[in-house]
């Protein structure tokens, strides 16, 4: 089974913002900052700006997620690609995939990206391009568990994308990740 990955907002981030009594630092180095957030309140501060469900429900980060999953930052920002929508591209991914998925109708994408696509097929065509390139996703702020989430909320490992894949993510701070969380799951 793959690892979560969810991305947040493109700014460096301060990892003094959040009490250390909060978090659980992992590693942090000049290129990335692994934390444990130890509670809702220090996800939603790492998680600003993220499309991530449950930065708005305290309930489901208490029950199933606290302390299960691994916040990766990237220290220096990438900008995000910006599609035809004038959107993200990770967001143009977001909305093409409902679609994809049968969880929104081809008018409801159009109305979410406030752009017409001339067809159906026009839209898959683009959204099959989008999707071959990791640089499309959101990847400034990533979540890691059992899946792979960009700061979208895109499961990355629906696109065929690993942890591996990440800017900054080597072998060394996946052993880390990976022996932080096989000791406290």
């Amino acid at each position: 089974m793959g690892k979560y990955i969810i991305c947040f907002e493109t700014f460096m981030i301060n990892e003094a913002r959040v009490p250390r009594d909060e978090r659980h630092q992992l590693y942090k180095d000049e290129n990335i900052i692994v934390v444990v957030p130890l509670t809702h309140r220090a996800l939603r501060k790492y998680a600003h700006g993220c499309k991530w469900c449950i930065n708005d429900d305290e309930d489901e980060w208490e029950e199933y997620h606290k302390n299960k999953h691994v916040v990766i930052i990237q220290r220096i920002k990438k900008e995000d690609n910006i599609g035809i929508t004038g959107f993200s591209t990770s967001e143009e991914i977001f909305y093409i995939n409902k679609y994809n998925n049968d969880e929104s109708s081809f008018e409801d994408v159009c109305e979410f990206l406030d752009y017409d696509f001339d067809s159906k097929d026009e839209m898959l065509d683009y959204y099959s391009d989008l999707i071959k390139d990791i640089n499309n996703f959101s990847t400034n702020i990533v979540y890691y568990s059992e899946y792979v989430y960009d700061m979208g909320d895109n499961n990355l490992g629906e696109f065929n994308f690993k942890i591996t894949d990440i800017r900054n993510i080597t072998d060394e701070v996946i052993k880390i990740i990976e022996d932080y969380l096989n000791e406290n799951l």
